[in-house]
């Protein structure tokens, strides 16, 4: 076999192997996408985490909604001031609001709402965190998270919020959290 022959046949094996390996990384992406990037999706429908106790509901409370929030991202200052604004306007109802925070500074960033309960706590925070924020969870009595929603620049966070209020109303009677 010649040196050139050689060669080329390398090459199209080295070729071959990164069609493969794109192959891959896109069949990954497309999981991806129907699965985590969707909560609405049934094929997550038997993977619901446990929160961590402190978070679940507690007294009459039916659900806990979580708002995972840090001080490095611009947009949890929008979450945050609509969670205070719905908190100021709606009857919580049997629910419980609560905002997680990584840190004290953290929580500081974001001064005090009326109604809206904080926690500091990283243990927490890290158990919940899928590494991106802000981030909205939905605990039912069960501890289970039922509902899972990423909050982009681009989100209408009002109408999200009244969104899972009305998931956590079965009735659908009032807007409670």
């Amino acid at each position: 076999m010649s040196l050139p022959t050689a060669l080329s046949l390398c090459s199209l094996l080295a070729s071959g192997f990164a069609v493969l390996a794109v192959g891959a990384v896109y069949s990954r992406l497309r999981l991806l996408e129907r699965t985590a990037l969707n909560p609405g999706n049934t094929l997550l429908s038997d993977e619901h985490p446990i929160a961590p106790k402190a978070l679940q509901p507690t007294g009459n409370a039916t659900t806990t909604l979580v708002l995972l929030l840090s001080d490095g991202c611009s947009v949890c200052g929008v979450v945050w001031r609509a969670a205070a604004d719905y908190v100021a306007t709606h009857d919580l109802g049997r629910s419980r609001l609560v905002a997680l925070f990584p840190s004290q500074g953290a929580a500081r960033t974001f001064g005090d709402a009326p109604g809206l309960e904080c926690v500091v706590d990283p243990g927490m925070w890290s158990a919940l965190s899928e590494g991106y924020t802000p981030c909205l969870y939905l605990i039912g009595t069960s501890g289970r998270v039922t509902d899972r929603r990423f909050v982009y620049t681009d989100t209408d966070v009002s109408a999200l919020l009244a969104g899972l209020a009305r998931a956590t109303d079965p009735t659908g009677s009032h807007h409670a959290l």
